[in-house]
């Protein structure tokens, strides 16, 4: 297992690996956790990483408008990332602040940008989080056979959001069997860069 020992290494590494995995399904940064906070209480989902500008710091996921991440997120701004590769025994942490788009030229881009099979989960009018009487997905009939097209989800456009964080600090820890471990990262406006540090795991 490779041990890195060097931070702009790290760095490199971080923003490599999230932009790979915008653009790998199988990733195991691909699905990530996120968090926000409501009323002092901590609330944690899986989402689809989607869009990575490590030159703009920036991540970005979609998610129904509805939910109720996005009134955490306008309500405090701040957010967290959490990601883990069992294979390289990695993990990585992200806070920042995010903003909600929903019709703006962003989200108009990502709705074009995405293939229909992934935005069928907009196509039902009942809100996320609704009380049902038995398991049900919500979705409209159009969506529950393949394929999906535009046609299809056409009806979930006003439900749609895009999530996009700015990080201001990451935080990488690694197990390695030498020894665990760990550097910080935090965003330095006057530098526009991040500084970096070893730190006890």
């Amino acid at each position: 297992m490779d041990r890195y020992t060097r931070l702009d290494t790290v760095r490199t590494r971080v923003w490599r690996r999230l932009s790979d995995a915008a653009d790998q399904p199988g990733h195991p940064y691909r699905t990530l956790t996120f968090g926000t906070a409501q009323n002092n209480t901590p609330h944690l989902r899986t989402v689809i990483l989607r869009a990575v500008n490590r030159a703009q710091r920036r991540l970005a996921f979609h998610s129904d408008r509805r939910a109720q991440k996005i009134d955490d997120i306008q309500a405090t701004g701040q957010v967290a990332w959490l990601g883990w590769d069992r294979e390289t025994a990695e993990q990585v942490r992200l806070h920042g602040s995010a903003t909600v788009h929903t019709d703006d030229a962003v989200a108009d881009a990502m709705w074009e940008e995405e293939d229909p099979s992934s935005l069928d989960v907009y196509a039902g009018a009942t809100a996320p989080g609704t009380p049902v009487d038995a398991p049900d997905d919500g979705l409209d009939a159009s969506v529950q056979s393949e394929p999906v097209t535009r046609a299809d989800i056409a009806g979930g456009r006003p439900y749609f959001a895009v999530v996009r964080t700015v990080i201001d600090e990451i935080d990488w820890l690694h197990l390695h069997p030498e020894g665990h471990y760990r550097a910080r990262f935090t965003y330095d406006p006057d530098a526009e860069a991040f500084e970096g540090s070893w730190i006890i795991p």
